[in-house]
């Protein structure tokens, strides 16, 4: 997540702000300390700040992981 989040130019400020959470669930989401339960319309908005498609995102967050 951190490699999309940073292709995207976001801070984890930024994103906690956008997707109204708490900077400390965003760090643990992005850790894989644990994972986002989100609605879909909060998944779309997810998406779109990191600017991935919601059916390509699985792939994306796995490439992702293969990076870190």
């Amino acid at each position: 997540m951190k490699h999309l989040r940073e292709a995207a130019g976001l801070t984890q400020e930024q994103m906690a702000r956008e997707l109204n959470v708490a900077l400390s669930t965003f760090r643990r989401w992005e850790r894989g300390v644990t994972e986002p339960s989100l609605t879909r319309k909060e998944w779309t908005k997810f998406c779109s700040l990191l600017k991935v498609s919601f059916d390509d995102l699985p792939i994306a967050l796995s490439d992702s992981v293969e990076k870190s």
